[in-house]
């Protein structure tokens, strides 16, 4: 063993490993652990911070004051007094669905499937209220007796924001910690458990892997995180495989089209996603993967007798 793979070795503790990772056998000897940073999901909470402020504007809007200054931020909440005078609930219904399909289809970091359906749930809902409002009117038409339906309010806004933005930010965080990476002498590891409901393990041997890049981003470089990516010959670390096409694809196929990526998958569950010091990572993975991997990608004898 290297140098480097000595000092990592050194600093892991090969009982918490094996804790988190039950299903690791006896013959691997633990080296590394560990998970996405805080900072890795810098770009969800940003995406919710200005869903919350798109909200607020609309709250804004709909109270009718005004701010103090001619700042820019009086300028859009300007437009958006004329967009609820034009066509009322149904302005932030399409705000809210347009900037759902725009960062669905740039297929940022932000544009997988849930995040989308968080933010169509954000446009719909005041609409649902308002066709209910509407529904229970026509029927009182003609029946008697029936029962109010909730009506679509200005206060709404905020309160819709609020909710979705807190709610979100905790899923964000249960996100995060439920991805957790190791590495040992002999395959690298990937585990998820998501709120004990979706639960995966992979383990990849080195003579599996067939390309190795690390790609911290600008501000990862700054905040010393990124992602390692592992492309093996099954496909695992590039763009998922398109797969038969569920309901609400058939429904809604244009909505949830995808720009087309020429680069790996920023995905937690197939690469090690928003890693501390990636180039080290990256740097170990190599060592180990020469050493692991013999004369034409045959594994040398091991020392331990398997």
């Amino acid at each position: 063993m290297s140098d480097l793979v000595n000092q990592f070795g050194a600093e892991v503790d090969a009982e918490e490993v094996r804790y988190h990772f039950s299903e690791m056998t006896d013959a691997e000897t633990p080296i590394w652990i560990g998970g996405p940073t805080h900072f890795s999901m810098l770009g969800r909470y940003v995406l919710i911070a200005l869903v919350l402020l798109v909200h607020m504007i609309f709250f804004w809007a709909a109270k009718g004051g005004d701010l103090e200054g001619e700042g820019q931020l009086n300028f859009v909440i300007g437009l958006v007094k004329l967009l609820l005078d034009i066509s009322g609930v149904t302005g932030f219904v399409i705000v809210m669905l347009v900037f759902a399909k725009i960062n669905h289809y740039l297929n940022f970091s932000t544009s997988e499937g849930w995040t989308t359906r968080w933010l169509v749930l954000n446009g719909l809902t005041p609409f649902l209220m308002v066709l209910a409002d509407w529904s229970g009117a026509l029927l009182g038409v003609f029946l008697e007796d029936v029962p109010d339906t909730p009506r679509w309010l200005d206060w709404y806004y905020l309160v819709l924001g609020i909710a979705s933005a807190g709610s979100a930010a905790i899923l964000t965080l249960l996100y995060r910690r439920a991805f957790m990476y190791a590495i040992t002498d002999r395959r690298i590891h990937i585990r998820k458990k998501f709120i004990y409901f979706r639960t995966s393990i992979h383990g990849i041997s080195f003579a599996d892997i067939e390309n190795l890049k690390a790609t911290p981003s600008i501000i990862g470089r700054l905040l010393g995180f990124g992602d390692v990516f592992l492309v093996t010959a099954s496909g695992m670390g590039l763009e998922p495989q398109s797969s038969e096409p569920g309901i609400s694809s058939r429904l809604f196929g244009w909505f949830f089209l995808q720009r087309n990526r020429t680069t790996p998958l920023s995905d937690p569950e197939g690469c090690l996603y928003g890693i501390k010091d990636p180039m080290s990572i990256y740097q170990l993975i190599n060592e180990l993967m020469d050493t692991s991997i013999g004369p034409a990608g045959s594994l040398p004898p091991s020392s331990d007798g398997d």
